[in-house]
């Protein structure tokens, strides 16, 4: 549902928002995460459990600190207001850098499952050149304003639940326990490695769950939508997601599965014993993707506005258009993944969603981090006496597991993203300096 304030810039309900955190979800990760997860096995099963605890925990902290600052824009507002400046500038320098890299994995999956009907397009200069096409497509959609972004994603997310729920519920009755106990720990390391290895990857099914919150500013009556909006968005996702790859697991042999660049599509081929089946499923995922992608690129260029809004980002970033857009900061966004198209182009799309989703998903953690930490402080006066102590052990786990996702990240991309989080220093530094020369001037 849209509406629109009495400005005329255009609102989203809350069946919209939460398509908007549930499609964010999916669509950064559900068509390709079976074939990432099948190259450590089905021992990744366990990873999710494990991970839905902190998951849960950290959706709960979202929700509440969107009760608390209900004209919020996500990570960055709460630790802004929780720790100054700094932090805040910090966070949003770093979250904003990890939506631009992960916009990138989307545009991935697109070529990925494009290839998959037309095999022109695992040339690496078309692949480049229709991600940028793309890139530049959702940009002018999101410059036309939230109602459009959210009509896309919405119409294109409930078109994409169908054969989701399908291979979700009736893929059972092609599952074989010995295909998916063939693969059950490929990887060979010990259980508990294992299990460690797949929480970067189950992370990246859950980047998103901020979504609603980021948006809060074009969500109708945000204190009651922006939290209902993110429990029934995880909820949704993370039950497609864990029966999805489950079942898929069970019916493509493990070394097929890991090696696909559309495991959905090659699910359904060997379901219905026709390509026709995988060909059909390959146009679901594009348009489903697709507009996930809108959703996305609505929630980076809300974050830069944000931040621009209290002059920690360039103005550019903060000036919109007359459908309340910042139309101008959209399309500095789109230079930018156009860029890391360009730099992290592989051979298939299977490795440059890999390589991509690794970095990105060290670079969310770090603002979830300071969000589940964030409660502790903005809730100290505004809440009674044992719903705080409720968060603080709810905000507690989700840090604690966040933390343990790192650790058991790529630990080359590790240092560098804790290098990118420390160069964030010297660009404040500039700011700040830029900042008193100006007051000394007046």
């Amino acid at each position: 549902m849209q509406i629109t304030d009495k400005k005329g810039i255009s609102q989203i309900g809350v069946v919209a928002a939460m398509f908007l955190v549930t499609s964010n979800m999916l669509g950064s990760g559900v068509y390709m995460l079976p074939a990432s997860l099948a190259g450590i096995g089905g021992i990744s099963l366990i990873g999710w459990g494990v991970a839905l605890i902190g998951v849960i925990a950290l959706a709960l902290v979202f929700a509440k600190l969107a009760i608390l600052l209900p004209r919020g824009a996500g990570p960055y507002s709460y630790a802004r207001e929780a720790f100054g400046d700094f932090v805040g500038y910090q966070t949003n320098f770093v979250y904003s850098l990890a939506n631009w890299i992960a916009l990138v994995s989307m545009l991935t999956i697109i070529v990925g499952y494009l290839a998959n009907i037309f095999p022109i397009f695992s040339d690496l200069a078309i692949s480049a050149s229709t991600q940028i096409i793309i890139i530049w497509l959702f940009t002018w959609l999101n410059i036309r304003g939230a109602k459009m972004v959210s009509y896309v994603q919405s119409s294109a997310f409930i078109l994409a639940l169908f054969p989701l729920i399908f291979v979700a519920v009736f893929g059972w009755h092609w599952f074989d326990l010995k295909v998916f106990m063939a693969g059950w720990n490929v990887s060979h390391q010990s259980a508990s490695t294992a299990v460690n290895s797949s929480f970067n990857n189950i992370m990246w099914a859950f980047i998103g769950v901020e979504s609603a919150c980021v948006s809060a500013a074009v969500v109708k009556n945000p204190k009651r939508n922006v939290p209902l909006a993110t429990i029934l968005g995880v909820a949704i996702a993370s039950v497609l997601y864990i029966s999805t790859c489950t079942v898929m697991m069970g019916i493509v042999p493990n070394k097929t599965l890991a090696a696909s660049s559309a495991p959905f599509a090659d699910t359904l081929s060997i379901m219905f014993h026709t390509p026709i089946a995988g060909i059909i499923m390959s146009v679901i995922a594009i348009l489903d993707v697709a507009g996930a992608m809108a959703g996305w690129t609505l929630v980076t260029g809300q974050t830069a506005k944000a931040a621009a809004e209290d002059k920690l980002f360039p103005s550019i970033f903060g000036k919109v258009n007359k459908k309340g857009v910042p139309a101008v900061g959209l399309t500095i966004l789109a230079v930018i993944m156009s860029l890391i198209v360009v730099m992290t182009i592989s051979p298939t799309a299977q490795q440059q969603f890999n390589k991509i989703i690794t970095m990105s998903v060290i670079l969310y953690l770090i603002p979830y981090i300071y969000s589940a930490f964030a409660v502790m402080v903005i809730g100290v006066d505004k809440v009674g006496t044992k719903t705080y102590w409720f968060y603080v052990v709810l905000g507690m786990l989700a840090a604690a597991f966040c933390m343990w996702s790192i650790l058991g990240s790529d630990k080359p991309l590790t240092v560098w993203a804790f290098l990118v989080m420390i160069s964030s220093t010297v660009f404040y530094a500039f700011k700040s300096r830029k900042k008193l020369n100006n007051k000394k001037l007046k």
